[in-house]
């Protein structure tokens, strides 16, 4: 079988300092922010929030949950890595469950995981799920990279307002073993290139559930995302964050804009 590799930006090294990340303002930007709490969602950005966009890396969380939910993996089996050399991509290069493949953004291993879901099944959960237009055609390792499968910030929140709250039809095991691979190490997101700082005063009882994405779809746009849930002195917010523009996209272009746009609501500094 044919296994494609699709990569959309420019590397950055592993652990990016913190000029580094808040550098480069991004192009089009659209954050989504909803407030657990309060039952409040905010926006911000110079683009609609509802524009549809390729979902990238962030759709590994509904692929795992699919790929346990259906058996297809366990959260136990073990992806074998076959030896393919990913320059720059340190994290890529062993063995990985579904779970430990989250944060590295090993995407191989989705890659080989998604012919055994089908794209058949797939769009049945995604129809399920309202995750965005839930196209799954075309190439079967390809529709979540190539702008196939669209979703806005919007949608995002939706769909990770569930996750978090408990209400999807996933296994409620499932969930917690999915969302226990999304946790960052304290201060920083981890995507396909390293761990980077994210530039903010950290505390310790603070908890960031994310999951980075990026990519060049097949119209030309790039897009960068960083999605999740952020706990702030025991209140959670779960937000959606995406950057793009016509060619080449930074790949974390959507974790700055998630950043600033906390750090203008003063929720963070």
């Amino acid at each position: 079988m044919r296994r494609v590799l699709l990569v959309a930006a420019p590397l950055l090294v592993a652990v990016a300092a913190v000029e580094s990340l808040m550098a480069q303002p991004p192009s089009a930007v659209c954050v989504v922010i909803h407030d657990v709490a309060a039952g409040r969602t905010s926006s911000t950005g110079d683009r609609p929030c509802t524009t549809r966009l390729a979902p990238a890396s962030t759709y590994k969380i509904p692929h795992a949950l699919i790929a346990l939910e259906t058996g297809v993996v366990t959260t136990a089996s073990v992806e074998r890595w076959d030896g393919t050399p990913y320059p720059g991509r340190t994290g890529w290069t062993r063995d990985h469950t579904v779970i430990s493949a989250l944060k590295p953004s090993a995407l191989w291993v989705f890659q080989r995981i998604a012919p055994r879901v089908g794209a058949a099944r797939a769009h049945e959960w995604l129809t399920r799920l309202s995750y965005g237009n839930a196209d799954t055609s075309g190439p079967v390792t390809e529709y979540w990279l190539n702008g196939r499968l669209r979703i806005s910030p919007d949608e995002q929140v939706a769909f990770l307002r569930e996750v978090f709250g408990g209400a999807t039809a996933f296994a409620p095991a499932h969930v917690e073993a999915v969302r226990a691979g999304l946790v960052q190490q304290p201060g920083t997101v981890e995507n396909s290139t390293g761990v980077h700082s994210l530039g903010v005063t950290w505390h310790d009882a603070w908890t960031l559930e994310a999951k980075t994405g990026a990519t060049r779809m097949a119209d030309g746009t790039g897009v960068s995302w960083l999605v999740g849930r952020w706990t702030v002195d025991g209140r959670a917010y779960v937000f959606a964050g995406a950057a793009w523009r016509a060619g080449e996209v930074d790949t974390l272009d959507g974790t700055r804009a998630v950043v600033r746009a906390f750090r203008d609501r003063g929720i963070v500094r």
